[in-house]
């Protein structure tokens, strides 16, 4: 017995002697990576959450641009019509109601309404604000419904714009999303709430209403006061503060994050604020600790098994052999990962500098868009020659200037680079890809080609189409592998019925008569039902870390859905994909020669709108004018019109009835080249805004309309064509 004790204590003290090197090492390579990590892991978070707030603020001043937009369409309104009651009292002010607007009133010295165009009634709860321009901001409400009333005095009645700001609200930030929890509110100069989530909030002060709705007199509010205070005293800015959730009963108290920004309302201001959790921009970061925290956790089981395994290697007389693999596999691994922490926080970089001239470029396109506008209509009044022509005609240029110069920090930002859509031959387009498919096409694998097309066009961007269909092939030859195998392009024109089979009704336009099929067949690995679900998502991605980003698919889908086609694919695993692409065929040039308009001849205009007091007011407006206008309401009428006789401009309503106006434009452009293509709007949405970028229409103008409003258009439009 004490013989065998006596060996267990030699081998147990061998083995510590042998071990003991070992486990030091373990322990200070494992106490490095730690600081590594930790270093690491600091700049990542810090980089994260200052591109999240400012993404806020970017979101903060686009919402307070819109709201000030609106508000000053709102105030020409109500001057007009305050014009109108002035020049002819007996004569009521009208309106045409939309989802905002929703009626007028004229009001007594009393403040009794004592007319009003749509019956719509309310009580009035608070002033919000006095412009000092004669415009004052009323809140009403009618049971659980809230408006927004613009006063303006006409001797001794005051006209008053309704507005349902719950209406206004939700146009306004259905598209913003701040966090789980965060919300945008609009605020007065005294801190009454405009317009809130939560409706219980509306009209009230933002600290003693608070109390009151938390029934709470003690909260503490201090850090909420000192932010009221920044947002008084600075014209944007953003502040982190602590508060209270309105949206949880116990009411507890957070650490919030708010960007704001003020927007003019005449002498007085309003503030528009996005509210944040702290936790929730800080989620993202949280949840790449954990990841790194696990990366660590097996990195440290990772060296534990290695230590056994050494000191199993030792007692076979091979330590020195595997000590020295082992620590060459271990630093190429540290390598690795140091490569890898740099290209993340280059790209950290990239995408920072990115959002930074995107922003600057949108803020001094707006500064812009106002100093090239009026100086051109200076320039349409003024006599040529004249020293106020000039000095508009000197303007103009150098806004020109300062547009070139902002295209180019606006290259800085893949998102703002500009592209236009043309003709491309569908034929040629395939061809082309197919040479730089071949390039990098292993020999195993054999192209064939298949193309019925008759010569047929579509209207795009043959770049981004050349890039859809490279991503597919090449994601073909990955699927083939180091097998034989056959990748297989077909492409061929069927009619507007082949998408009906596959596509709900609402998502298919009646504008185009038939579409470009692309097909491209691989005989590869293929792919299960759930992998084909989301292929289609951004990041999604089969491949291997490292090897792919998952942004390809998702790109190609973006693309196509903005040239008016539809991406989709079939695959049975084993078997191989089949991805099919449907592009709208751009119509051909018709037969009648087009003819522009110049001095030879009057400008002949088509107008089209659903709103017949809008076509008789074009009408009476041209006609004075001397200039002919032809006015439909449907859609079919301006095709056939279009047919019959030629025109020089289309003037068309965004929402004409049957379908989108620049759906019909699209569809229209490689059948009448010549004619200039305008868009009558209330509000330039993005689709109008990309589709003029994309030169798919030569130009918009918004509501209401008039026959000088359009003639400046057209001329811009003739400008920018020259």
């Amino acid at each position: 017995m004490k013989q065998t004790l006596r060996r267990f204590k030699n081998w147990l003290g061998q083995t510590l002697r042998a071990v003991w090197p070992l486990l030091l090492s373990g322990i200070v390579l494992f106490v490095l990576l730690m600081v590594i990590g930790g270093m690491v892991w600091k700049d990542y978070r810090t980089a994260l959450i200052e591109s999240q707030t400012r993404q806020m603020e970017l979101v903060v001043q686009s919402l307070a641009d819109s709201i000030q937009f609106s508000l000053a369409e709102y105030d020409d309104r109500l001057d007009a019509a305050v014009q109108k009651l002035e020049d002819h009292p007996d004569l009521k002010p009208s309106l045409a109601r939309s989802d905002t607007l929703c009626d007028i009133w004229i009001e007594n010295a009393d403040g009794v309404v004592t007319y009003s165009c749509y019956g719509v009634t309310a009580i009035c709860d608070v002033m919000l604000t006095d412009s000092g321009e004669g415009i004052t901001y009323w809140q009403y409400h009618s049971g659980d419904q809230h408006y927004l009333v613009l006063k303006k005095q006409a001797g001794e009645q005051s006209v008053c714009l309704v507005v349902n700001s719950e209406v206004m609200y939700e146009q306004l930030v259905s598209d913003i999303h701040v966090g789980t929890n965060g919300y945008v509110m609009i605020k007065n100069a005294d801190d009454r709430i405009v317009m809130h989530p939560e409706r219980a909030q509306w009209g009230i002060d933002v600290l003693e209403g608070r109390r009151r709705l938390y029934n709470n007199t003690q909260l503490d509010m201090s850090s909420l006061e000192e932010l009221l205070r920044a947002q008084q005293e600075e014209v944007s800015g953003i502040r982190d503060y602590y508060s209270y959730w309105w949206t949880d009963p116990d009411v507890p108290r957070v650490h919030k994050i708010s960007a704001y920004r003020q927007l003019s309302l005449g002498d007085s201001f309003w503030i528009v604020s996005a509210v944040v959790d702290y936790d929730d921009l800080y989620e993202p970061v949280a949840e790449s600790f954990r990841k790194v925290t696990v990366l660590f956790i097996c990195v440290a089981v990772v060296l534990g098994l290695f230590i056994v395994l050494v000191f199993r290697l030792q007692q076979k007389e091979r330590r020195n052999v595997t000590e020295i693999n082992d620590l060459k596999s271990l630093n190429a691994t540290l390598e690795e990962l140091h490569r890898s922490e740099e290209s993340l926080a280059h790209g950290q970089r990239l995408q920072l500098m990115g959002t930074l001239t995107g922003g600057i470029a949108h803020e001094f396109n707006n500064f812009l868009t106002p100093i090239m506008g009026y100086a051109d209509l200076i320039m349409a009044d003024a006599d040529p020659g004249s020293e106020i022509y000039d000095n508009a005609l000197e303007i103009s240029d150098a806004a020109q200037k300062a547009q070139d110069v902002v295209k180019q920090i606006s290259s800085m930002s893949r998102k703002n680079v500009e592209t236009v859509y043309e003709a491309v031959s569908v034929e040629k387009l395939v061809n082309n890809t197919l040479k730089l498919v071949e390039t990098n096409c292993p020999k195993q694998i054999i192209l064939k080609e298949e193309l019925d097309l008759n010569g047929a066009d579509v209207l795009g961007n043959s770049t981004q189409l050349q890039q859809v269909i490279l991503n597919i092939c090449v994601n073909a030859i990955h699927a083939i592998g180091q097998d034989e195998g056959t990748l297989t392009l077909r492409a061929d024109v069927v009619p507007r019925t082949e998408l009906a089979s596959r596509l709900p009704e609402e998502k298919i336009s009646y504008d185009w008569q038939s579409y470009v099929r692309l097909s491209i067949s691989d005989n590869g690995c293929g792919m299960d039902k759930d992998t084909l679900q989301h292929i289609f998502e951004p990041f999604f991605t089969t491949k291997k870390t490292g090897e792919g980003t998952g942004l390809g698919l998702a790109l190609a889908e973006q693309i196509i859905r903005t040239h008016r086609g539809w991406i989709c694919a079939e695959s049975t695993l084993g078997k191989g994909t089949t991805f099919y692409i449907y592009l709208p065929v751009l119509e051909q040039q018709h037969a009648q020669e087009q003819l522009q308009w110049g001095q030879d001849r009057k400008l002949r205009i088509l107008a089209a709108d659903d709103n017949k007091k809008v076509l008789d007011l074009l009408e009476t407006d041209f006609g004075r004018l001397g200039l002919e206008v032809v006015t439909c309401s449907r859609r079919g009428e301006v095709r056939s019109l279009l047919e019959e006789q030629p025109f020089d401009v289309l003037a068309i309503d965004e929402s004409l009835t049957g379908g989108s106006g620049v759906d019909f434009c699209m569809a229209i452009q490689g059948k009448y080249p010549g004619l200039t293509r305008i868009i009558m709007t209330n509000t330039p949405t993005r689709e109008i805004v990309d589709a003029r970028r994309h030169r798919v229409i030569d130009g918009y103008i918004v509501k209401p309309v008039s026959a000088g409003t359009l003639l400046e258009e057209i001329r811009t439009c003739q400008r920018q064509k020259q």
